[in-house]
Parts: C-alpha cells; sequence; structure tokens
C-alpha cells in the first residue's frame, strides 16, 4: 500500500510541475497601458482644485483625509537609469495630512492616477525617479495631525500630456474622491 500511494504522490507532483511549466510566461516590455476607457472616467468628484490646493475627502471608513497635491514633475527622470523607452514618466507629489482623532494609513500607489490628453486613466507606475521618493513604496501610517510628503510616479505614452490627477480614497472604495486639473 506505500508503494502504491507514493507512487501516486510522485505522479501528482509530476503532473503539477509539468502544468506550472506549461502555463508560465514571459512578457516581454511594453509600452504604457491605461486603466480605464474614456466613458468611464466621467464621475463626478466630490472635490476638485489645481495644483497647490488641499482636498478634504472621506475615506472608506468615514475618518478624513487631507491631500495637497503640491506639484507635478514632468518629465520625471526614472533611476537607477532606465524604464520604458516608449514611455514619458512623470511624478505627482503629494502631501497628505490626517485631520481626524485616529490613526490612519494607505497606500497612495492605489489611490492616485492620473488622466492624460488621450482620455484615458492611468495607474501609478512602481519605478523610482530621481526628483522625490514615493512615500515608504507607497504606503503612508499617519496619526492625528501628521502629514508625508512623496511622489507618485506614472509613465505615459510619449505625446500623451497629464491633463487631471485623481485622488481616490481607500484604494477607490470609498464614494469620494477629489480631483486637481492641471494646466
Amino acid at each position: 500500500m506505500n508503494r502504491s500511494v507514493i507512487a501516486l504522490s510522485t505522479g501528482a507532483l509530476l503532473s503539477a510541475g509539468v502544468l506550472a511549466a506549461c502555463s508560465g510566461h514571459t512578457e516581454s516590455p511594453k509600452a504604457p497601458t491605461s486603466i480605464e476607457t474614456p466613458e468611464s472616467s466621467s464621475a463626478t468628484p466630490k472635490a476638485t482644485g489645481h495644483t497647490g490646493d488641499t482636498l478634504t475627502l472621506t475615506r472608506a471608513d468615514g475618518s478624513t483625509i487631507a491631500v495637497t497635491l503640491d506639484s507635478v514633475i514632468n518629465p520625471a527622470t526614472v533611476t537607477p537609469a532606465g524604464g520604458d523607452p516608449g514611455a514619458t514618466y512623470i511624478a505627482t507629489r503629494l502631501k497628505i495630512t490626517d485631520p481626524g482623532t485616529a490613526d490612519i494609513d494607505g497606500d497612495v500607489n492605489t489611490n492616485v492616477s492620473v488622466f492624460g490628453s488621450d482620455g484615458q486613466r492611468y495607474g501609478a507606475d512602481l519605478n523610482n525617479v530621481s526628483e522625490c521618493t514615493n512615500f515608504e513604496s507607497g504606503m503612508f501610517h499617519l496619526s492625528p495631525g501628521e502629514s508625508a510628503i512623496g511622489c507618485v510616479v506614472f509613465a505615459l505614452p510619449h505625446g500623451v500630456n497629464p491633463t487631471k490627477v485623481r485622488y481616490a480614497p481607500s484604494s477607490g472604495f470609498a464614494y469620494d474622491f477629489g480631483e486637481w486639473l492641471l494646466s
């Protein structure tokens, strides 16, 4: 009986290995892709502003967060040297503040997106740039009254300019979101 169990176990492991090897794939570098079609980007923001304005937004748990778009660095320099040669990198420099009475945390890489002149919405690119840092790899942990400053990087196709920046608290699960229009 032990031999049949060992034989069945060995067969199952070999089958799993073959399936894993056959399903593996490699990806070649590709141009930046948008995460949304133009039609679905028409939702109305709860707050709007321009570079330098602070927007106070409600998170999914009912707490508030104050977000300032300090600047947009265009172009930004990917470090170490590299990045997609078909992309123009930009960085949005943000100040996140906890105006509430409880600690908050989040991930700006999932909260922030950029809309391009092509009408598409672009998600964060995880490359680093020399002009600023990406919080703590996108994460922030704030006590009441504390602030953090950092950047979220985006890769846009050459010829596409950023037109607005969207901040959607709680990784987009909050009903509230704000946008800064870029000139």
